[in-house]
């Protein structure tokens, strides 16, 4: 929609509007700089952007028009709010300002692009936010009750080598009868933490297990698969890795920048200010 936004066609359509509304606005001589406003390309372009991605197309010449007189509205009453002094002590103003300065400090400079080397240092110091966790794969039986007698005989049956289908035992389950793949805290958010407890101690292989006691109620499980805990090579997570860096990094750099700017200037608390 940007690229749109930049066709020809479009600057001529909304160049259009800056015109038919020109000759009200910007045409008259002998104004000082304060007393003009002036609508660059640039604030066309933003507007249109802004329409297009609210409405989900461009805008016609009366969309522009209608556009342009709000903003040359809001640009002509935030000025006289400004010599009326109105922007002086309001916290939410100065917080927005704050923030705009932030932003436009963050975007002064392009970051080198880091070596590998540097990536693979930055991998190692924060290896916790890249790790992979551990996760099982299991499956289970699953009963609403921890009827002892009930639960041994199907376990039984599960280990004792014959040929039947697992899932005719048990009773009906609201979610899945078997899951890949998952990480501990996901088992934990479906199940509780103390069947995930149960899961991690055991074994991957083919025997069943039981009865395990969940948040839902009793099971037999079978652990299929177990995979540890790893952290993958860079080339394989290079841009989180680049991403990651490069956000702290300008963090800093940001900053650095800040402070420079408060270094500027003398900070006096007045007396009885901390009272």
């Amino acid at each position: 929609m940007h690229r749109l936004v930049r066709e020809p066609l479009v600057h001529f359509v909304l160049l259009a509007g800056l015109i038919f509304l020109g000759h009200a606005w910007l045409s008259e001589r002998g104004r000082s700089a304060e007393s003009t406003i002036v609508v660059s390309q640039a604030d066309l372009e933003r507007l249109a952007e802004l329409y297009a991605v609210e409405a989900g197309s461009l805008p016609g010449e009366r969309d522009m028009r209608g556009m342009l007189v709000d903003h040359v509205e809001q640009q002509a009453l935030a000025r006289e709010a400004r010599k009326l002094g109105m922007a002086e002590g309001d916290t939410v103003i100065e917080r927005r300002l704050a923030q705009k300065m932030r932003f436009m400090l963050s975007d002064l400079d392009e970051m080198e692009p880091p070596s590998d080397e540097v990536l693979e240092s930055w991998l190692e110091e924060h290896e916790d936010r890249f790790a992979e966790p551990a996760r099982w794969s299991f499956q289970h039986v699953f009963f609403t009750d921890a009827e002892a007698p009930k639960i041994s005989d199907a376990l039984d049956k599960l280990n004792n080598g014959a040929d039947f289908d697992w899932r005719s035992l048990g009773e009906p389950f609201m979610l899945q009868r078997e899951y890949s793949e998952l990480p501990a805290r996901e088992i934990t958010r479906l199940f509780g933490s103390g069947f995930t407890q149960a899961v991690q101690a055991l074994e991957a292989g083919d025997t069943w297990h039981g009865p395990v006691r969940s948040a839902l109620g009793t099971h037999l499980v079978r652990v299929r698969k177990q995979t540890d805990a790893y952290r993958p090579p860079l080339e394989d997570i290079r841009p989180a890795v680049e991403a990651d860096w490069r956000n702290q990094g300008q963090r800093e750099r940001t900053a650095k920048e800040v402070q420079s700017i408060v270094d500027q200037y003398d900070v006096v608390i007045a007396d009885g200010a901390s009272e």
